[in-house]
């Protein structure tokens, strides 16, 4: 999963240039420490880790799938896999998601991102006619007060087969409409199952001359629970002191550590407040601690030791 780690790379590179308005490019190809330079805001040491741990036979399949993406339509890609997802296991399941991936990917720019669509079935039951709420199962769980604003009575609704909720607005309004409206037609005991779609992060990273090219998945393994605070807190603590040890003596340059996350959305990350909650000392080693997920890049730290840094929060 080197490319993995990479993109990564490039994805935080971009962001810190547009942020500070410079123009960081790598010097040479992607290795386990990765040099970047700006006229004038100096040099960065980078060195990029997965916050989540995969068995091997993800990996194999994340690139048996890449293949074929990459035969299909040539780019620099990256698809984030959200929890609890499976990836197309034999056909025709695989060649309807690859369909469905690349559908996306033909509508997106460079340095442009987007959600691939892919269909799943939700039931929704009538439990009492008292009440006005919702029990809800499965990836809108966490929305369960806005479904039930549109209900009258008391109902069930199964969303396991949903993962990762479209992060459009208009789009989830709707959803919760459509409930609602379906629930108006349910007496007690009846059960209605109806379609919505699971949204998958996808990038598309700019090329340039002399990176590599080619599709990524990463996002979430199965079996990895990214919400699980201790596990995350025990595995940054390690990729912490690997990079720190990557990183050895660098001296000159700034010192970058760049993590890949598995969570759903940005705003979930629970790595920031785990970072917050180590001995001060152990962040204090890196300049820039950034965390890039589901489409976006965060910055856990940034040293005001970094010129560039003072001159933007000064700005």
């Amino acid at each position: 999963m080197t490319r993995a780690r990479e993109y990564a790379v490039r994805l935080f590179l971009a962001w810190l240039n547009e942020r500070y308005r410079r123009a960081f490019t790598p010097s040479g190809g992607f290795v386990d420490v990765w040099q970047a330079s700006d006229d004038g805001g100096g040099s960065l040491s980078i060195v990029s880790a997965e916050l989540y741990e995969a068995p091997d036979a993800w990996r194999q399949r994340c690139d048996e799938l890449c293949a074929r993406l990459d035969d299909t339509r040539p780019g620099s890609y990256l698809l984030w896999q959200p929890q609890k997802t499976d990836l197309p296991d034999g056909e025709p399941d695989e060649s309807e998601w690859v369909r469905r991936v690349v559908l996306t990917a033909s509508k997106l720019a460079s340095g442009r991102s987007g959600e691939v669509r892919l269909p799943v079935r939700l039931a929704l039951g009538k439990v009492r006619e008292e009440g006005g709420h919702a029990s809800v199962t499965g990836g809108l769980g966490r929305y369960w007060t806005d479904i039930s604003e549109r209900l009258n009575g008391s109902f069930y609704l199964d969303s396991r087969g949903l993962h990762r909720f479209t992060k459009d607005e208009s789009e989830r309004e709707a959803l919760y409409d459509n409930i609602g409206a379906l629930s108006q037609g349910l007496a007690v005991g009846d059960v209605v199952e109806f379609e919505t779609e699971d949204a998958w992060s996808l990038q598309r990273l700019p090329r340039s001359e002399g990176l590599t090219d080619g599709w990524v998945i990463a996002g979430c393994p199965p079996g990895f629970e990214p919400d699980d605070g201790s596990a995350v807190r025990r595995l940054l603590r390690r990729r912490l002191a690997e990079a720190s040890e990557a990183l050895g003596s660098v001296r000159g340059s700034g010192r970058v550590l760049v993590l890949l996350g598995a969570y759903e959305y940005m705003e979930l990350e629970n790595a920031g407040p785990s970072l917050r909650g180590f001995d001060p000392s152990i962040a204090a080693a890196f300049d820039i601690i950034a965390l890039v997920c589901d489409s976006e890049v965060k910055a856990l730290r940034l040293s005001r030791a970094l010129s560039f840094v003072r001159e933007g929060i000064g700005a």
